[in-house]
Protein backbone atom coordinates (compact mmCIF):
# COMPACT_ATOMS: atom_id res chain seq x y z
CA UNK A 1 0.00 0.00 0.00
CA UNK A 2 1.04 3.29 0.77
CA UNK A 3 3.36 2.07 2.93
CA UNK A 4 3.78 -1.70 1.54
CA UNK A 5 1.43 -3.68 3.85
CA UNK A 6 2.69 -6.67 1.98
CA UNK A 7 5.82 -6.30 4.21
CA UNK A 8 3.71 -6.36 7.41
CA UNK A 9 2.22 -9.86 6.46
CA UNK A 10 4.90 -11.53 6.11
CA UNK A 11 2.53 -13.75 6.65
CA UNK A 12 4.37 -12.62 7.83
CA UNK A 13 1.26 -12.39 8.28
CA UNK A 14 -3.14 -12.44 11.89
CA UNK A 15 -5.10 -14.20 15.27
CA UNK A 16 -8.44 -12.81 13.60
CA UNK A 17 -11.27 -13.75 15.50
CA UNK A 18 -13.44 -16.77 14.27
CA UNK A 19 -16.17 -14.80 13.76
CA UNK A 20 -17.51 -13.13 10.96
CA UNK A 21 -16.44 -9.30 11.07
CA UNK A 22 -19.51 -7.11 11.24
CA UNK A 23 -18.83 -5.65 7.80
CA UNK A 24 -18.98 -9.16 6.30
CA UNK A 25 -22.38 -8.59 4.53
CA UNK A 26 -21.04 -5.48 2.51
CA UNK A 27 -20.59 -6.52 -1.36
CA UNK A 28 -17.28 -7.40 -2.89
CA UNK A 29 -17.06 -4.87 -6.07
CA UNK A 30 -14.75 -6.20 -9.26
CA UNK A 31 -11.85 -4.33 -9.58
CA UNK A 32 -8.90 -4.64 -12.75
CA UNK A 33 -7.31 -8.00 -12.31
CA UNK A 34 -3.26 -7.91 -12.29
CA UNK A 35 -1.51 -10.61 -13.99
CA UNK A 36 -3.82 -13.49 -13.56
CA UNK A 37 -5.00 -12.10 -9.97
CA UNK A 38 -8.87 -11.17 -9.84
CA UNK A 39 -9.37 -8.15 -7.65
CA UNK A 40 -12.31 -7.47 -4.90
CA UNK A 41 -12.70 -5.05 -2.82
CA UNK A 42 -15.96 -3.62 -0.59
CA UNK A 43 -16.73 -1.25 1.78
CA UNK A 44 -15.89 -0.89 5.83
CA UNK A 45 -18.40 0.40 7.70
CA UNK A 46 -17.01 3.29 9.70
CA UNK A 47 -13.67 3.20 7.87
CA UNK A 48 -12.55 5.21 5.04
CA UNK A 49 -10.59 2.26 3.75
CA UNK A 50 -11.41 -0.78 1.52
CA UNK A 51 -10.83 -4.05 2.43
CA UNK A 52 -9.73 -6.26 -0.37
CA UNK A 53 -10.06 -9.90 -1.56
CA UNK A 54 -7.62 -11.50 -4.09
CA UNK A 55 -7.91 -14.78 -5.99
CA UNK A 56 -5.48 -16.57 -7.98
CA UNK A 57 -4.85 -20.29 -9.20
CA UNK A 58 -1.97 -22.34 -8.66
CA UNK A 59 -0.48 -25.66 -10.02
CA UNK A 60 1.65 -26.01 -6.63
CA UNK A 61 0.66 -28.81 -4.32
CA UNK A 62 -1.13 -27.32 -1.54
CA UNK A 63 1.48 -27.97 0.85
CA UNK A 64 3.89 -25.98 -0.66
CA UNK A 65 1.35 -23.17 -1.47
CA UNK A 66 0.42 -23.30 2.37
CA UNK A 67 4.26 -23.20 3.43
CA UNK A 68 4.93 -20.83 1.40
CA UNK A 69 2.00 -18.87 2.91
CA UNK A 70 2.70 -19.95 6.57
CA UNK A 71 6.59 -18.47 5.84
CA UNK A 72 8.47 -20.05 8.66
CA UNK A 73 11.82 -19.99 7.24
CA UNK A 74 11.05 -17.61 4.56
CA UNK A 75 13.65 -15.10 3.87
CA UNK A 76 13.17 -11.31 5.12
CA UNK A 77 13.67 -9.24 2.07
CA UNK A 78 11.85 -5.99 0.57
CA UNK A 79 10.68 -3.00 2.91
CA UNK A 80 11.92 -4.70 6.67
CA UNK A 81 14.17 -2.57 8.00
CA UNK A 82 13.88 -4.77 11.20
CA UNK A 83 11.95 -7.53 11.53
CA UNK A 84 12.27 -9.57 15.08
CA UNK A 85 10.45 -12.77 15.97
CA UNK A 86 8.77 -12.60 19.49
CA UNK A 87 7.57 -16.09 19.84
CA UNK A 88 6.91 -18.74 17.84
CA UNK A 89 5.09 -22.05 17.84
CA UNK A 90 4.58 -24.73 15.33
CA UNK A 91 1.17 -22.66 14.40
CA UNK A 92 1.58 -19.27 15.71
CA UNK A 93 4.18 -16.52 15.54
CA UNK A 94 4.68 -13.13 16.93
CA UNK A 95 6.96 -10.63 15.26
CA UNK A 96 8.04 -7.11 16.00
CA UNK A 97 8.41 -5.10 12.49
CA UNK A 98 9.86 -1.91 10.93
CA UNK A 99 8.55 -0.79 7.84
CA UNK A 100 10.64 1.56 5.42
CA UNK A 101 7.68 3.81 3.99
CA UNK A 102 8.55 6.41 0.86
CA UNK A 103 7.58 9.84 1.08
CA UNK A 104 6.37 9.65 4.77
CA UNK A 105 7.35 8.67 8.30
CA UNK A 106 8.36 4.54 8.73
CA UNK A 107 5.71 2.29 10.23
CA UNK A 108 6.08 -0.17 13.10
CA UNK A 109 3.86 -2.88 14.41
CA UNK A 110 3.57 -6.22 16.18
CA UNK A 111 2.14 -9.14 14.04
CA UNK A 112 0.35 -12.23 14.94
CA UNK A 113 -0.11 -15.25 12.34
CA UNK A 114 -1.64 -17.94 12.82
CA UNK A 115 -1.77 -21.62 11.08
CA UNK A 116 -5.67 -22.30 11.93
CA UNK A 117 -5.93 -25.30 8.81
CA UNK A 118 -3.17 -27.32 7.92
CA UNK A 119 -2.25 -28.48 4.66
CA UNK A 120 -3.06 -31.93 5.79
CA UNK A 121 -6.79 -31.31 6.49
CA UNK A 122 -7.18 -31.09 2.86
CA UNK A 123 -7.06 -27.25 2.94
CA UNK A 124 -5.00 -24.45 4.57
CA UNK A 125 -6.15 -21.75 6.20
CA UNK A 126 -3.89 -18.78 7.94
CA UNK A 127 -5.68 -15.76 9.58
CA UNK A 128 -3.37 -12.77 10.70
CA UNK A 129 -3.68 -9.69 12.62
CA UNK A 130 -2.06 -6.59 14.61
CA UNK A 131 -1.32 -6.82 18.49
CA UNK A 132 0.62 -5.10 20.82
CA UNK A 133 3.67 -5.86 23.31
CA UNK A 134 4.50 -4.67 26.59
CA UNK A 135 8.56 -5.55 25.45
CA UNK A 136 8.09 -3.57 22.12
CA UNK A 137 6.10 -0.30 22.73
CA UNK A 138 5.46 2.27 19.93
CA UNK A 139 9.12 3.22 18.50
CA UNK A 140 9.23 7.56 18.74
CA UNK A 141 10.86 7.22 15.08
CA UNK A 142 7.72 5.25 13.57
CA UNK A 143 3.97 5.56 13.49
CA UNK A 144 2.37 2.39 15.15
CA UNK A 145 -0.18 0.64 12.62
CA UNK A 146 -3.21 0.12 14.25
CA UNK A 147 -4.78 -2.26 12.20
CA UNK A 148 -4.15 -5.26 9.94
CA UNK A 149 -6.17 -7.73 9.76
CA UNK A 150 -7.12 -10.56 7.06
CA UNK A 151 -6.40 -14.43 5.83
CA UNK A 152 -5.31 -16.81 3.69
CA UNK A 153 -7.24 -19.53 2.59
CA UNK A 154 -5.89 -22.23 0.28
CA UNK A 155 -8.22 -24.97 -1.27
CA UNK A 156 -7.60 -28.04 -3.60
CA UNK A 157 -10.20 -27.85 -6.53
CA UNK A 158 -9.10 -31.05 -7.82
CA UNK A 159 -5.40 -32.19 -8.50
CA UNK A 160 -2.77 -29.88 -9.70
CA UNK A 161 -5.50 -26.85 -9.19
CA UNK A 162 -5.25 -24.92 -5.98
CA UNK A 163 -7.59 -21.58 -5.75
CA UNK A 164 -5.81 -19.19 -3.38
CA UNK A 165 -7.98 -16.69 -1.64
CA UNK A 166 -5.69 -13.32 0.31
CA UNK A 167 -8.54 -11.14 1.85
CA UNK A 168 -6.84 -8.42 3.88
CA UNK A 169 -8.20 -4.82 5.33
CA UNK A 170 -5.40 -2.28 7.03
CA UNK A 171 -5.19 1.26 8.55
CA UNK A 172 -1.78 2.39 8.14
CA UNK A 173 -2.24 5.52 11.34
CA UNK A 174 -0.55 8.75 10.46
CA UNK A 175 -2.42 11.19 9.06
CA UNK A 176 -1.90 9.41 5.27
CA UNK A 177 -5.45 10.08 3.32
CA UNK A 178 -7.24 7.45 2.68
CA UNK A 179 -7.84 8.64 -0.76
CA UNK A 180 -3.83 8.15 -1.51
CA UNK A 181 -3.52 5.48 0.39
CA UNK A 182 -6.39 3.04 -1.17
CA UNK A 183 -4.55 2.61 -4.27
CA UNK A 184 -1.42 1.73 -2.42
CA UNK A 185 -3.05 -0.75 -0.56
CA UNK A 186 -4.55 -2.58 -3.59
CA UNK A 187 -0.90 -2.79 -5.33
CA UNK A 188 0.87 -4.00 -2.52
CA UNK A 189 -1.74 -6.36 -1.54
CA UNK A 190 -1.34 -8.07 -5.35
CA UNK A 191 2.00 -7.49 -5.36
CA UNK A 192 2.40 -9.85 -2.21
CA UNK A 193 -0.05 -12.50 -3.51
CA UNK A 194 1.97 -12.58 -6.25
CA UNK A 195 5.16 -12.92 -4.02
CA UNK A 196 3.92 -15.68 -2.37
CA UNK A 197 2.72 -17.99 -5.86
CA UNK A 198 6.31 -17.15 -6.96
CA UNK A 199 7.56 -18.38 -3.15
CA UNK A 200 5.53 -21.75 -3.74
CA UNK A 201 7.21 -22.21 -7.02
CA UNK A 202 10.73 -22.20 -5.46
CA UNK A 203 12.57 -25.42 -5.47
Amino acid sequence: MFFRVKRLVVLSAAAVASAAPAFADEVWKQDKPVGGVKVEWREVPSSPFHEYRLTAESKQPLDKLCDAVWGKDAKVTGDFKKRVIIKETDTERWTYEQVKVPLVTDRDCIMHVKLETPASEGRCVVRFDTQEHPDYPPDKHHVRVPTVRGYWELTALRPGQVTVTYVIYSEPGGAVPAVFARGGQRDSAVNFMQAILARAETP
